[in-house]
């Protein structure tokens, strides 16, 4: 019980941190998009994103302009 409660803490300061960035890595990215890294690491080619040497880095207001870009799929 007090792991989970310790867990859920860490979740919420970290969603809490995310808020305040205005750039992104991997880790990020993937809280806000609510997806796996792995997938983020996949997703790549439709992301927009900066390189620096090996890492890999995301401008929070890019990713939300792309996250509004995407249509609705109608069922």
């Amino acid at each position: 019980m007090q792991d989970e409660v310790i867990t859920m803490l860490r979740e919420i300061r970290e969603l809490t941190l995310l808020g305040s960035k205005k750039v992104l890595t991997i880790k990020d990215v993937s809280l806000l998009l609510d997806r796996s890294p792995k997938t983020i690491y996949n997703m790549l080619d439709e992301l927009p994103h900066y390189r620096n040497g090996k890492g890999i880095y995301f401008k929070k207001s890019d990713i939300e302009q792309w996250m509004l870009g995407i249509k609705k799929l109608k069922k």
